[in-house]
């Protein structure tokens, strides 16, 4: 699963990355650490407005909810959707069938590995593009009580690449992270083409990103800790435990 992301980058960076514009009123700053049980909004492009990058809040909150406390609820267990059933999934079923998918921008996530009785925080980026995109579906729930429409997204997850197996060794899941090259084969454009099937859907979903392609090193545990902030650039410097020394599976 994937419950922790950065994107730290700067907003003309993000801009220009999906030749898309951020609202005038965002004030985007780099995120360094964001941990989904905040729900915080994130600058996401959508099949339907792919010319803007909207800031929509983490955790889907399904159409279907009828009250404020229903949509508390049910977000938290929609951080995260299995591409395998989104088609399938009442939460899920209703975005994915009206093609409301997104790309997720992340300059990278963050996973934990099992030894034991202890958990070693990782971070893991790509090798070949700064900025990658997660796929993504996107709601609007209408609260009943203001009238507002609440716009919200999951991010997609699939079964885990040898790295993220080794990484993630509990779940052996990772996000559904799409290729970009612009002089080839493009799983993000394809995502957010009007005329992509169930099928051509589940396919490119069900495509992990090639381990060779990503880099993996191990964080202090300072992600998790009480006492100090965790949305700061310090969060992903590198450290080391003599328990993983002999690992050479989970660093890349």
């Amino acid at each position: 699963m994937c419950y922790h992301k950065s994107l730290d980058v700067s907003a003309p960076e993000l801009e220009v990355r999906y030749a898309a514009a951020l609202p005038p009123t965002a004030n985007f700053q780099p995120i360094y650490h964001a941990n989904a049980y905040q729900f915080p909004a994130w600058p996401i492009v959508t099949r339907q407005e792919p010319g803007k990058l909207q800031l929509i809040q983490w955790g889907l909150i399904p159409r279907w909810a009828k009250t404020a406390d229903d949509a508390a609820d049910i977000r938290t267990k929609t951080i995260n959707a299995r591409a395998e059933t989104i088609y399938d999934k009442p939460s899920y079923r209703t975005a994915a069938q009206k093609g409301q998918r997104c790309l997720i921008p992340v300059t990278g996530f963050y996973e934990w590995h099992t030894k034991g009785s202890k958990k070693f925080p990782f971070y893991i980026t790509a090798k070949d593009q700064k900025i990658m995109s997660i796929a993504g579906l996107w709601d609007e729930w209408p609260d009943p009580e203001t009238g507002e429409l609440v716009r919200t997204y999951t991010l997609l997850t699939t079964e885990a690449n040898p790295l993220l197996a080794a990484i993630h060794n509990t779940k052996k899941r990772m996000p559904c992270v799409l290729t970009h090259l612009p002089d080839g084969a493009d799983a993000e454009q394809a995502w957010l083409h009007d005329d992509l099937t169930e099928a051509d859907a589940l396919a490119l979903l069900m495509q992990p990103y090639p381990a060779e392609r990503m880099h993996s090193y191990s964080i202090s545990k300072r992600i998790t800790s009480r006492t100090e902030p965790s949305d700061v650039p310090e969060v992903m410097e590198p450290a080391t435990y003599p328990e993983l020394s002999n690992n050479t599976q989970l660093f890349a």
